[in-house]
């Protein structure tokens, strides 16, 4: 019987979930305890998997159907399921990186606007089609 965690997301037992994925509870335990599933666990002590564990089963087998080592399956999950750790520094290394480039943008279409109109029309039209379509987007958002 399918189980539902706190938020109301759908929960498996072992049991379960070896039988959504094809396998058996003796290969879930061991993926379990190579650190491919985390089991969340109930105050009874069973374990209980979540929807993003399925898919990660789903995974872990697609791939050893491919005949994939396990070592090479865990780096394959790691890129396909980042934890959420991994996921927050790489959010906050983006929002860093967008801050940069906004802030360079800005430098670009500040110097720009300096230029005497027709220096302006000499740069448009050395700037390619793309480039300077992505560079008057710029200018219409920043100003």
């Amino acid at each position: 019987m399918v189980g539902r965690d706190i938020d109301g997301a759908e929960t498996y037992r072992i049991s379960e979930l070896a039988a959504l994925a094809g396998v058996t509870k003796r290969t879930v335990d061991y993926y379990t305890n190579l650190g491919l599933l985390t089991p969340a666990r109930s105050c009874s002590n069973y374990r209980y998997y979540d929807e993003n564990a399925l898919k990660r089963l789903i995974f872990i087998v697609d791939c050893k159907k491919q005949r994939l080592a396990l070592s090479d399956i865990k780096d394959r999950l790691e890129n396909q399921f980042p934890s959420s750790a991994k996921l927050d520094d790489e959010i906050g290394n983006l929002a860093l990186e967008i801050d940069h480039m906004n802030q360079n943008i800005s430098g670009i279409l500040h110097r720009f606007e300096r230029l005497k109109p027709e220096d302006r029309d000499k740069l448009k039209s050395k700037l390619p089609p793309e480039k300077l379509a992505v560079f008057q987007s710029f200018m219409l958002l920043l100003s």
